[in-house]
C-alpha cells in the first residue's frame, strides 16, 4: 500500500513538472509575442511609408495632368493662330496673283 506521503509527493512532482512545462511554454509564447510585435511595428512603418509615397505620387500625377492640360490648351491656341496666319497668307497670295496679271497686261 502506498502511503499518503508518497501519494502526495507524486502529486507535488506532477504539479512541479506541469509548472515547469507551463513556464517554458509561457517563455516561448512571450518570445513569439515580442517577435510578432516587432514584425508588426515594421509592417506598420512600411504601410505608413507606402501611404506617404502614394500621396506624393498622386500629387505628382495631378501636377502632371494639370501641366498636360495647359500644354494641350497652348497647342490648340497655337494651331488656331497658325490657321489664321495661313488664311492671311492665302489671301495675300491671291491678291499678289491678282496684281501680277494686271502688271503683265499693262507692260504689253
Amino acid at each position: 500500500m502506498e502511503s499518503p506521503i508518497l501519494n502526495l509527493q507524486e502529486r507535488l512532482q506532477k504539479l512541479i513538472d506541469q509548472y515547469t512545462a507551463d513556464k517554458k511554454a509561457m517563455e516561448e509564447l512571450t518570445r513569439q509575442y515580442a517577435q510578432l510585435k516587432d514584425e508588426n511595428l515594421q509592417l506598420m512603418s512600411q504601410i505608413e511609408d507606402y501611404a506617404k509615397l502614394l500621396q506624393e505620387t498622386e500629387a505628382g500625377y495631378k501636377n502632371l495632368k494639370s501641366e498636360y492640360e495647359q500644354l494641350q490648351n497652348t497647342h490648340k491656341e497655337m494651331q488656331n493662330m497658325l490657321f489664321g496666319i495661313e488664311s492671311f497668307a492665302d489671301d495675300a497670295i491671291k491678291k499678289i496673283d491678282d496684281i501680277f496679271p494686271k502688271l503683265e497686261e499693262s507692260e504689253q
